[in-house]
């Protein structure tokens, strides 16, 4: 009798909300959180997504909550650097850089170039985000060019490039000696204006030797890693407009395929314009690591003339040769430095993201 008596009081013992504690559970399992920020699977915007999807957005929510702290240790970061410098031109260590171009002060020519921004439907967001950036990189080269510059027009500028551009570049807005229309080429242009348009691609059989006044030069806005092969050069066939390409082969045996991204081939055009050398233009834009394994066509026939010569006056040659190269590597080494930098550019936000996410993993793991 004891025994039911202790049974049924530690029945009784036990609290009412006994099956809570579960329930309680599944609520709170809903409650996730990645890198120190909470948030609810539940949410309808994480529906149907893998883990993943969740977690590529939380982390962009992230870089976004985090952006103000890194634009002011930019800044901060920007500042020392600047007094350092001034203080080592004080001391006569460093020259005074030049005076960076400015817009207003551009001088343009007859020569025109549109970026067609037509392809927005072939690129996924990350290939759209590099096409803004190399948007941004051909404005600032034809600012930067030191005879003349082109007269620049971006067209069919659509709602999802304008938003990556409202977003990670809105000084676009206040870009000068730049037309930027919603609509495409065909439907902007005049009947005459038609008449001189080249499109500019790999693919076609034609080579412009020289860069004409009064023709405009159509350069397609895409970023696929050459997934579709004859995009540009199908479009213009099927509008009725010459079509050409760099003439790289005339200078230099790509050991890869001769095709550039969007700014490097602007770039290489206003450098013809500022020199009138092709081989000088693509030695200066055309990123190391392509040339790495390429051959220059000029230098390998003078090679091939030295070769008759009498061997002291060989080696004479090849000692000038060496040194003239040597020169030449030195003058261009910030700019192709400075292109290897801009290539892996892409992939700056996420080795961010990275670090970001490895402090956020040490913080949560010390607490």
């Amino acid at each position: 009798m004891s025994d039911t008596t202790d049974n049924n009081t530690a029945k009784e013992s036990i609290p009412s909300n006994t099956a809570t504690p579960n329930e309680g559970s599944k609520e709170k399992s809903n409650i996730r959180v990645f890198l120190g920020k909470q948030y609810d699977i539940t949410e309808p915007r994480f529906q149907g997504l893998s883990k993943n999807a969740i977690k590529k957005i939380l982390k962009d929510e992230i870089w976004e909550e985090t952006k103000p702290t890194r634009n002011k240790e930019k800044r901060e970061k920007y500042k020392r650097r600047r007094a350092e410098r001034r203080e080592l031109e004080n001391q006569g260590l460093l020259e005074p850089l030049p005076k960076r171009p400015k817009a207003k002060n551009m001088t343009i020519g007859e020569i025109g170039i549109i970026l067609d921004c037509s392809f927005s439907d072939y690129m996924i967001d990350k290939e759209l985000s590099s096409l803004r950036q190399q948007i941004v990189r051909c404005y600032s080269a034809n600012v930067r060019a030191q005879k003349q510059s082109f007269k620049m027009m971006l067209t069919s500028f659509d709602e999802p490039l304008k938003k990556q551009m409202d977003a990670k570049a809105p000084s676009w807005q206040n870009w000068k000696n730049i037309e930027v229309r919603n609509e495409a080429y065909m439907d902007v242009l005049s009947d005459e204006e038609k008449k001189n348009l080249v499109y500019l691609t790999a693919d076609s059989k034609e080579v412009a030797h020289e860069l004409e006044e009064g023709k405009t030069y159509i350069i397609g806005g895409i970023v696929d890693k050459n997934r579709y092969k004859n995009l540009c050069y199908d479009k213009a066939k099927s509008q009725g407009i010459k079509t050409a390409q760099l003439p790289i082969g005339d200078y230099i045996r790509m050991a890869s395929r001769k095709v550039l991204t969007v700014n490097q081939v602007m770039e290489i055009m206003v450098k013809w314009l500022d020199c009138r050398d092709w081989e000088q233009a693509f030695k200066e834009v055309i990123p190391e690591r392509k040339l790495k394994e390429s051959t220059f066509i000029h230098q390998q026939n003078g090679s091939n003339v030295n070769s008759d010569d009498d061997d002291e006056e060989e080696e004479e040659e090849e000692e000038t040769e060496d040194s003239s190269k040597g020169k030449t590597e030195t003058e261009t080494l910030d700019e192709r430095e400075k292109d290897t930098l801009e290539d892996k550019s892409e992939s700056r936000k996420d080795k961010e993201k990275e670090v970001i996410t490895a402090n956020s993993e040490n913080k949560s793991e010390n607490s």
